[in-house]
């Protein structure tokens, strides 16, 4: 029924840790599902003892976690391909390894699926580690828009409240409106597995970043996407532009590939 997929690099230990726990606790106690679920962790990083040593308290139940290791970095898209194009589940979650599953959130997300066939994957209320609203359900995105919220200083940010607002489509978000969306983030992604297989999962020419965005244009060719907020999630990551100058080349290398490809949009 259920298959799972989490690309890791060198992760933080402990945040890691905290993930796959909420998942073994949606899965076994919130779901209750009868079949076996596949948790697929893809280590970039080749670090498996440290994982392997993490998973092994949850290995029981209706849980099974298998480690996919001894590879080179293939980057985001191209390892949780290594899942998806293998599954033969019903629903595929595509998850990162710093977001931790409120409770009842899976359980909801795959009951709406059930109910809307209609709907081919839907994205969840987010909040970051502080209980901040993070907008991770947007509008197909320009160049404008992608400058001022990654690389805006706060002070400045704000004279673009408005403009950012309609992007992140804040007044939805906002009243909990279940809403249907053109863009999703990768960080959580409760998709059909059939609709990942008809479009070949991510495309692997997207190293790092907008591989989503694409996956998103791609998945819409075949059911809606929804947003859900009786799904929510706390989210540990994000802002590429606080990771240094090698994650915003990679950033702004692949916002040319996905431009080039979907459609340039400058304001």
């Amino acid at each position: 029924m259920l298959s799972i997929s989490i690309v890791v690099y060198k992760p933080n230990i402990e945040i890691l840790k905290k993930t796959i726990d909420s998942v073994y606790h949606r899965v076994v106690h919130d779901c209750k599902i009868q079949h076996k679920t596949l948790l697929i962790i893809i280590d970039n990083g080749n670090q498996k003892s440290k994982i392997e040593a993490i998973v092994k308290p949850y290995t029981e139940n209706n849980l099974i976690i298998r480690i996919v290791s001894g590879i080179k970095n293939v980057g985001y898209g191209r390892g949780h391909n290594i899942a998806i194009l293998d599954s033969n589940s019903d629903y595929h979650l595509i998850l990162n390894p710093d977001v931790i599953l409120d409770k009842n959130s899976l359980k909801n997300g795959l009951e709406y699926l059930d109910l809307n066939l209609d709907v081919v994957s839907v994205c969840p209320k987010c909040r970051d580690k502080d209980d901040n609203p993070q907008y991770i359900a947007k509008k197909y995105p320009c160049i404008l828009d992608l400058f001022l919220r990654g690389f805006l200083p706060k002070t400045l940010k704000k004279y673009f409240d408005a403009r950012l607002s309609k992007y992140e489509i804040r007044e939805i978000i906002n009243k909990d409106q279940v809403a249907e969306i053109e863009i999703m983030s990768g960080c959580f992604m409760l998709c059909r597995t059939e609709a990942l297989k008809k479009i070949k999962g991510f495309d692997e020419r997207y190293f790092l970043y907008f591989e989503d965005y694409a996956l998103s244009i791609e998945l819409a060719r075949y059911g809606k996407l929804k947003y859900l907020p009786t799904m929510s999630i706390t989210h540990f990551g994000g802002h590429a532009a606080r990771k240094g100058i090698s994650h915003i080349i990679r950033f702004l290398l692949s916002g040319l590939k996905f431009f080039n490809r979907y459609g340039w949009k400058l304001i």
